[in-house]
């Protein structure tokens, strides 16, 4: 991409920086090489580079990239770094597309297949992924992202055998890859081998101590020592497997199948709904409230971030306080207690999407959702201390604040809304 004797020394120092990760001060130097060649399309590729692996710099690495095809458009290896901006922009359509124009451009190079499996894998295209990430491998033998990729792709079709050989050969190779390390504790995890899966993601987080995937992945085995969250995992990764659209289906399908108990007795329906109610509240409270157990573990608490412990310790604290009230208004028979309990409870919903959530939208309208069903009870509560109508008038709302916080949860299946949080 540029001769060796036309190299600048600004050049040959953004690119020590960046082999020492030093992406900041690489920018920098690449940027001082620019201001006296702004065409220098070697230039570009590599300040483009240092801004991907910053966080919240992905817009200005693809306009970067973008620049340099506007100067070189046939060069695979710009096609190539495109496709992964733009599978982190999570614009996962574009970036095959992408990826297929390297591909074209250079049929032999293992890095276009490489980002056409990233690609695939954001589009939950599980078979698709296996496929490139294999051209890849067969391309360059030695390529451990496309390796990593096909280890993902593997167990999201729940290949067991497979993976297991795959991830034993991954080790044997490079016992210090930290992404093979978090790919084999998911794994384990996945199969229901709490301790295996503990030992592989400690030993990713020793390697690379800034791993998040593998830093969530020692909190969920440390949380699958309680048997409910066990099921919890067991639901995500059957889940996880399935395409979004078939997730939906199955959502719809269990929502229909609930509809169907206006039908039927109430003897029979009411333990049908009571089951559907505990489902979504299981569905949506195990990782929060799981968080709270972990923060009773010495090690374990120091492996939750900030928002985590806060997220725990709201959603904990509204849900305890609105089963509370559910129960004490079905002892003393109060359907305004019973009703200001549910509401409580339900309000747990939208909380949970709201602390540990990367969308910033998202987070605004599910603290919003929250916000009005915590403060609808408070109101009903003033409310039943001024008058009667005062009161029924503040019910209704309480019930449309319910009807709210339920709809939150299928709002929080929309990736738009609901993302993991990036870090600085």
């Amino acid at each position: 991409m540029h001769e060796g004797s036309r190299i600048s020394p600004h050049i040959l120092r953004g690119l020590q920086l960046k082999d020492l990760g030093r992406y900041a001060d690489a920018e920098k130097a690449f940027k001082e090489a620019l201001s006296q060649e702004p065409n220098d399309v070697f230039a570009l590729h590599q300040l483009a580079v240092c801004q991907y692996h910053q966080r919240n710099r992905l817009t200005e690495a693809l306009a970067t990239i973008d620049s340099a095809i506007a100067i070189e458009p046939n060069l695979a290896e710009h096609r190539i770094l495109r496709s992964f901006i733009l599978s982190s922009l999570e614009r996962a359509k574009e970036a095959l597309e992408a990826a297929r124009m390297a591909i074209g451009f250079d049929p032999h190079h293992s890095g276009a297949f490489t980002a056409a499996a990233q690609a695939h894998l954001h589009l939950e295209n599980w078979k698709l992924a296996e496929e490139s990430a294999r051209e890849a491998l067969a391309l360059d033998a030695d390529n451990p992202m496309a390796a990593n990729q096909l280890a993902q792709a593997l167990r999201l079709q729940n290949k067991r055998e497979e993976i297991a050989s795959h991830l034993a050969g991954m080790l044997a190779r490079d016992p210090e890859d930290p992404y093979t390390h978090a790919n084999a504790g998911w794994s384990a995890l996945q199969r229901g081998d709490r301790r295996t899966a503990e030992s592989h993601f400690r030993e990713a987080l020793r390697l690379h101590p800034g791993f998040e995937s593998a830093r969530e992945g020692l909190l969920a085995s440390f949380r699958a020592r309680s048997p409910v969250y066990r099921g919890y995992l067991h639901y995500c990764f059957a889940m996880q497997r399935l395409r979004t659209r078939s997730r939906w289906a199955v959502v719809l399908g269990i929502f229909c199948a609930v509809q169907l108990t206006a039908w039927i007795p109430d003897y029979v329906a009411l333990p049908i709904i009571a089951l559907y109610l505990l489902f979504i509240l299981w569905v949506w409270m195990a990782k929060p409230i799981g968080n709270i157990l972990l923060l009773t573990d010495s090690f374990a608490r120091y492996a939750l971030r900030g928002y985590e412990k806060v997220e725990a310790l709201v959603v904990t604290v509204v849900v305890a306080m609105g089963m509370g009230t559910l129960i004490w208004g079905a002892v003393l028979e109060s359907s305004f207690l019973a009703n200001l309990g549910v509401a409580s409870i339900v309000a747990g919903f939208p909380l949970s999407m709201t602390f540990s959530n990367g969308s910033k939208r998202g987070r605004r309208i599910f603290a919003a959702i929250a916000g009005f069903a915590i403060l609808s009870v408070v109101l009903a509560i003033a409310a039943a201390f001024v008058s009667l109508k005062a009161l029924e008038g503040m019910m209704v709302v309480v019930r449309i604040a319910c009807i709210a916080c339920v709809v939150s949860t299928w709002l929080g299946n929309l990736p738009s809304l609901r993302r993991p949080v990036e870090l600085a």
